[in-house]
């Protein structure tokens, strides 16, 4: 009997104030550091995407926002991820929230700050989504 295949899921977190989008520089962490990207984490299992996307956003930046208020915009599909396997990255944008925007992990992260135009020193893969978003695709596969 074969083993079902398992795949890794990144949640995804577009906040925006107006025109513009919060974002992350990334730090210290062997992954896209330097690079500014989404409020994001990778879904532990045991919970809904939704309640996974609504914990990272209070872990890395203290807003609140309820499941509800996240709504689906995109997924993406990644042959080949940082372990080497094949992955999911789910990318919500939250239609309301509460809070200031802090810097949570600064063992991870060195700066949070809104964004009216996308930096160009990106996590390329969330640039190509906020790009898919912003024309109303919400499917988009990356290495095949």
């Amino acid at each position: 009997m074969s083993q079902p295949f398992l795949l890794n899921v990144s949640v995804f977190i577009l906040v925006r104030q107006g025109s513009s989008l919060l974002l992350l520089h990334r730090k210290n962490t062997g992954w896209q550091d330097n690079k500014w990207s989404l409020p994001a984490g990778r879904h532990d299992g045991g919970e809904p995407l939704t309640l996974a996307a609504a914990r990272e956003l209070l872990e890395e930046t203290s807003l609140i926002v309820q499941p509800e208020h996240l709504e689906l915009v995109h997924v993406q599909h990644h042959k080949v991820g940082r372990d080497g396997k094949e992955w999911l990255g789910v990318f919500f944008q939250a239609s309301a929230w509460t809070g200031t925007p802090t810097l949570l992990e600064p063992d991870k992260h060195d700066a949070l700050a809104w964004h009216e135009t996308l930096p160009e020193t990106m996590v390329d893969y969330v640039r190509l989504a906020i790009e898919k978003i912003a024309l109303g695709q919400r499917f988009s596969s990356i290495g095949w």
